[in-house]
């Protein structure tokens, strides 16, 4: 339980505060370009184990998701690429240079499309406010290289649709980095990518009812990260705050991409014996 938490930790997080802080560095076309190639080769490694999803619909339903979010960030953003990694841990991560991995334990638990696009919007945040150029390189190649490394030859789970990859080890030690003040940042500038693109950002924040009905108020790892209950209910005051308490849901929608995913899900946690996952998993298949 605590390891799926840990990932759902770097999904998404949540402050008061509307107005956000000073990234932490800029991006320059130099630093873009490092996180480019040093992200490249993380697909690469990735897709050389089997670990991407290749299904079609999948993949162009959340790219519609980040396609609604990109036209609100600042002009002249780095072009983004997102990928869907084979596993049942609920998962999100940017190697920065507008790459964005979304694991498909994630998309399956996202009651709807709102949900998802508060991820995506987080993720995209770290990117654009300069986060990633922030950490040191050695400890960005380290931690990609132990993500790429932890993923072993065989998929277990649902051949060619979802496995218990390991990629969230380096995934989490990457994102585990973060300050309070960049997670704050990206919190603020999530949710107002969120609310432009025209979501129910008050709908979004309930990401984080999901987490707490699994795992309670437990921070893992992120210890300096506000707790899931704390998350929910500053989203939803900023939500509020934005006008952001109507707008794109995307029930049917997301429900029609994600319902033969969400069966593979299922099929696995059942497997593993994860009883908690199992049962939401059910009730997003019943609703």
């Amino acid at each position: 339980m605590k390891r799926m938490l840990k990932s759902l930790g770097i999904a998404l997080a949540v402050a008061v505060s509307v107005s956000a802080c000073a990234p932490t560095a800029q991006n320059t076309a130099q630093s873009l370009a490092v996180e480019q190639q040093r992200s490249q080769k993380h697909v690469q490694d990735l897709d050389r184990k089997g670990a991407l999803m290749k299904d079609r619909g999948l993949n162009s339903y959340l790219n519609s998701v980040v396609n609604r979010i990109a036209p609100q960030r600042p002009p002249g953003s780095v072009p983004l690429k997102s990928y869907i990694v084979k596993s049942a841990d609920v998962n999100a991560y940017t190697t920065g240079g507008g790459y964005m991995f979304y694991n498909a334990g994630l998309m399956a638990a996202m009651e709807n499309e709102a949900q998802l696009a508060a991820v995506v919007a987080h993720e995209i945040a770290h990117i654009d406010r300069g986060h990633i150029p922030a950490k040191t390189a050695n400890n960005q190649a380290v931690q990609l290289g132990a993500a790429a490394a932890a993923i072993g030859g065989a998929l277990l789970g649902v051949p060619g649709q979802v496995t218990e990859l390991a990629v969230g080890v380096g995934a989490n030690a990457y994102a585990s980095s973060y300050s309070r003040t960049q997670e704050r940042d990206a919190d603020s500038t999530g949710v107002q990518y969120l609310s432009a693109a025209g979501y129910n950002a008050a709908e979004g924040a309930r990401s984080f009812k999901v987490l707490q009905e699994l795992y309670g108020n437990e921070r893992g790892v992120f210890a300096t990260h506000p707790a899931p209950g704390e998350r929910f209910a500053n989203l939803t005051t900023q939500a509020k705050q934005l006008g952001a308490t109507k707008g794109r849901v995307g029930n049917e929608t997301h429900d029609a991409a994600v319902r033969k995913l969400r069966r593979d899900v299922l099929k696995f946690y059942e497997s593993e014996g994860r009883t908690k996952e199992a049962s939401l998993i059910r009730r997003n298949l019943r609703n």
